[in-house]
């Protein structure tokens, strides 16, 4: 009996310890090496938001609108239908995420899903953001369940963001940022780790860009 009890109580030990660890979800890594675009290259660590490129004498304030394009999914192993549906789902999730933390953040008077409604010119000083999802990989549940604690089976996703000036088209940011989750009940579901990896991407953009707003440089 006591055996028993103790083997009992081993394996609750450790389904909460694995519950514990999943908690943590998705964390970022360094990111694969990005063009950046418009001539800026994401150089410089940030705390939120990855690795960032921010144009000489740029500033956040005076732009009071934010227009949101789809990200598309570029990584070359997407192939087969599966892997088709989960990179359009993916691309519209992180546009609505985008929009959703702008809006909640104050930073504009208006953001704008391209999606549902067209910029027009006379909207306003604004800022388009669009950008590529440059990776998705679901990697593995079973390894991530067997030996997710050494990085087995990782889920990984990597989005370069592009914010560019509406009227001059001028590049004026750039980002990379690339999150992973090995953990989780069971090792996790796989299309779960990536949203919520997305979210994250987006959370932290966002806050970059509130601390940008007051004059707060790229730091790590």
């Amino acid at each position: 009996m006591g055996f028993r009890r103790d083997r009992l109580v081993g394996l609750v030990v450790l389904a909460v310890a694995v519950f514990a660890l999943g908690c943590y979800g998705p964390y970022r890594v360094s990111p694969d090496d990005s063009v950046g675009a418009g001539g800026l290259k994401p150089s410089q660590s940030d705390r939120d938001a990855g690795r960032v490129g921010v144009a000489q004498d740029f500033h956040l304030n005076g732009y009071r609108l934010a227009a949101v394009a789809k990200f598309p999914v570029v990584d070359p192993s997407i192939k087969g239908d599966d892997d088709r549906r989960l990179a359009d789902a993916m691309s519209a999730f992180l546009q609505s995420e985008m929009v959703r933390r702008l809006r909640e953040s104050a930073l504009f008077d208006r953001v704008v899903n391209l999606s549902e409604t067209e910029y027009r010119p006379d909207d306003g000083k604004g800022l388009k953001l669009d950008g590529e999802i440059t990776r998705l990989d679901e990697g593995s549940q079973t390894l991530r369940a067997m030996f997710g604690v050494y990085g087995g089976g990782a889920a990984r996703v990597q989005a370069e963001t592009h914010i560019a000036d509406l009227e001059s088209g001028q590049v004026v940011i750039v980002t990379a940022d690339r999150r992973q989750a090995t953990m989780g009940i069971w090792g996790g579901v796989s299309e779960d780790h990536i949203r919520n990896a997305l979210d994250d991407i987006a959370r932290d953009l966002t806050k970059f860009l509130v601390r940008l707003s007051k004059g707060q440089a790229p730091a790590p």
